[in-house]
């Protein structure tokens, strides 16, 4: 989500000096007035409006799938129409692709202008980089501190520290993005329904392995990775979503460790052993997945939505009727089998040496006051760039791709869950984030996911000195009772080698972490 484009700074800073030779909206120099030339005879000179310039790193990410760059000429127009809207001209700072951290750095570390960025509370705060926004907040952000949905927990939370102070503007809420995904279309062709149990489920990937709906043996009936399939089903077999749990001792431990992901292991070793998980899960990579999909060869899936919902397109053209759907209804021994994500603590910060703070708030509060203005500053101008197909609805269309949305930031979940494309392959996708992404009535959040945020991850580490070698050997062995290179009888062993590479340690560090932050 943080690489960009080198050439797109010069693209803008270009646009900025073209705004100020520019006829009667210029932004810093009068235009010539019937008084300037001595003509007392005409009317009175109006003092040209005030506007305040704001600075932007624009890494919220949007930029970052395109090989292309806005027009400048098309990123001048939108500017001009914000500066008639608010009276603030926003200079976009676009960062250069692959070294977006990088540049960042050295722009808080220098005397450059910049005055929004968006940052993470465990780096940029913690070093210093930001100023704490509540009297910007109370000032000039009601709109911002309304957008934020009141049931969606972590946010203004993770942003903030324990003496109360804000630091950032929230992005993300915790997210249930995992899911298991089905061909709808293969379904039908087999006349099987959707899955309710995980009893149903497996019926349904051994009609796919039978009958190969795919052809020439090519059908993968389930693929995955540990960790979404983790975060797909394994909340299926616990009282909680997958993640760090607390035990009646009042500890705080592994998943593992936990009641009934053992017996999680053991069904999905059996599925892996009957040829249901695809053989080279776990050392598949992004990009050989999404060849698969494309391909015309994955039956089910337990991964990222968008692994499966955002590659439609490419899939359709070689099955144009393939679709997926979210299992959503499938439950486990303990019911729910998806898990929330924990909680992001990466927002949109204000710089702690930044220029003008109090503009830099007006912005952001200006962009969250109307999904309009939001729009503008993301897909550029109403009927030139993009047109609603169906407002109501949120449902628009790109006309071109002239303007790209250099000059938004702030960017929020409460607005990506109000619009999408008309893009007919890009539905399920919309439909995902309308119905299941942030749904709590499908997914179980995981023990801790309120309070792990606030863990020190440096303290942990100093007082663990081998958690490297638990996390990859807690990964490698379970990776092992799945694939069958270890029997599921030797868990209890596997236990015994965590506890002798310093489990004891690992759970007293987040133990602490975890009394001191409740």
């Amino acid at each position: 989500m943080k690489k960009w484009l080198t050439a797109a700074l010069i693209i803008s800073l270009l646009a900025v000096a073209a705004l100020g030779c520019s006829s009667n909206k210029s932004t810093s120099s009068s235009s010539s007035t019937p008084a300037a030339t001595g003509n007392s005879s005409q009317a009175p000179s109006v003092a040209p409006k005030k506007v305040e310039k704001v600075y932007l790193y624009s890494n919220l990410g949007n930029l970052t799938a395109t090989t292309d760059t806005s027009k400048p000429e098309a990123i001048e127009e939108v500017r001009k129409v914000i500066i008639d809207k608010i009276g603030i001209e926003i200079i976009s700072i676009i960062p250069p692709k692959g070294s977006e951290d990088d540049k960042l750095n050295i722009l808080l570390a220098s005397n450059e202008p910049l005055d929004i960025f968006k940052g993470s509370m465990t780096v940029h705060q913690t070093m210093g980089a930001a100023m704490p926004l509540n009297d910007l907040l109370d000032k000039y952000g009601q709109n911002s501190k309304k957008l934020w949905p009141n049931d969606w927990a972590g946010g203004w939370e993770a942003m903030a520290t324990e003496d109360g102070k804000i630091w950032a503007i929230p992005e993300v809420p915790p997210l249930a993005g995992n899911a298991v995904l089905l061909r709808d279309d293969w379904l039908k062709e087999l006349n099987l329904q959707m899955p309710k149990t995980i009893d149903e489920l497996e019926q349904i990937l051994k009609a796919f392995k039978e009958k190969d709906p795919a052809g020439n043996g090519q059908t993968i009936p389930l693929l995955t990775s540990l960790d979404e399939l983790n975060n797909s089903l394994a909340a299926g077999w616990l009282d909680f979503g997958y993640g760090n749990w607390v035990d009646a001792d009042g500890k705080v431990k592994p998943p593992v460790l936990a009641p009934g992901y053992k017996e999680f292991l053991v069904k999905m070793a059996d599925w892996y052993q009957k040829g249901y998980i695809y053989k080279e899960s776990f050392s598949t990579n992004t990009e050989q997945v999404i060849e698969l999909i494309k391909q015309n060869r994955v039956a089910g899936s337990a991964q990222w939505h968008s692994r499966t919902l955002g590659n439609l397109a490419p899939l359709r053209k070689n099955a144009p009727d393939a679709n997926y759907v979210v299992a959503d209804q499938l439950r486990g021994p303990k019911g729910n089998i998806m898990s929330m994500s924990g909680v992001t603590r990466t927002g949109y910060m204000i710089n702690k040496n930044a220029k003008n703070p109090e503009g830099a708030m007006k912005y952001i509060n200006w962009l969250h006051s109307s999904l309009d203005n939001y729009m503008l500053a993301y897909f550029g101008i109403e009927g030139k760039h993009w047109r609603w197909v169906d407002k109501q609805k949120g449902i628009y269309e790109q006309l071109n791709r002239d303007y790209l949305g250099d000059l938004i930031t702030a960017g929020t979940y409460a607005y990506t869950v109000q619009f999408r494309t008309n893009n007919p392959d890009l539905t399920s996708v919309f439909d995902y984030y309308a119905n299941q992404i942030t749904n709590t009535t499908n997914t179980k959040k995981p023990a801790l996911y309120n309070v792990d945020y606030k863990f020190d991850a440096k303290v942990i580490a100093g007082k663990v000195p081998t958690l490297n070698d638990i996390t990859r050997m807690i990964e490698q062995e379970t990776i092992k009772f799945i694939m069958g290179a270890r029997p599921i009888a030797e868990y209890d062993n596997f236990l015994q080698e965590l506890n002798k590479a310093g489990l004891d340690k690992w759970i007293e560090a987040y133990t602490a972490e975890y009394q001191a932050a409740k």
